[in-house]
């Protein structure tokens, strides 16, 4: 078992930080709550990955991530509107958000599920200045990445507590999923919204 472990740690070193960089390019935050939860040691034969290192390559993954749609509005705007049909209504709120919210809406949109991807492409179809919008958006995927893995951080030594005060072996994973399962309701009816 020992050996098995050891194998899942060094695969999570080896791999982890890529997965991270490429979930994190399309906005997702959950892999780098889980890196975060990984890195401090929670499961303590898997703690391969840096806390630092993860919260740098996702706040860089999410930059280059959110850029490129920016960039593609802006320069692509037909190629890249046959692909949002469907989306218009998004579209049409993410107009009013950014007229009523300016600037302030790209360091919002990074914790908007439904939305993230949406509020840089409507950013790169106005007539926002693009160098203000990268820096901007520079700033603010470095304080989501700080955020999240800050929080995930404190998440993971949370449960690091509860695993340590009630050592039943079944109760981890029966909390664990329960956190999943309020998660993705708590994100659906956000997104209904």
């Amino acid at each position: 078992m020992e050996s098995i472990l050891e194998t899942l740690g060094q695969s999570i070193g080896i791999w982890g930080y890529a997965v991270l960089f490429f979930y994190s390019f399309g906005g997702g935050f959950v892999a780098l709550i889980a890196a975060g939860i990984l890195s401090s040691g929670v499961i303590e034969s898997i703690n391969s990955l840096n806390i630092y290192i993860c919260i740098i390559i996702a706040s860089i993954a999410n930059f280059v991530g959110s850029s490129l749609l920016f960039y593609m509005a802006r320069y692509q705007k037909k190629e890249v509107m046959k692909y949002f049909i469907a989306h218009r209504r998004k579209i049409a709120l993410s107009y009013i958000w950014i007229k009523k919210y300016s600037y302030l809406i790209i360091f919002i949109h990074k914790y908007l599920y439904g939305i993230k991807t949406i509020i840089p492409l409507v950013i790169g179809f106005s007539k926002f200045d693009s160098k203000k919008f990268l820096i901007y958006n520079f700033f603010a995927s470095f304080l989501w990445g700080v955020i999240v893995g800050g929080l995930s951080c404190i998440m993971s030594d949370i449960i690091r507590n509860i695993y340590n005060k009630y050592s039943n072996p079944y109760i981890f994973p029966i909390i664990g999923i329960a956190i999943i399962v309020l998660l993705f309701i708590f994100a659906n009816k956000i997104a209904k919204k």
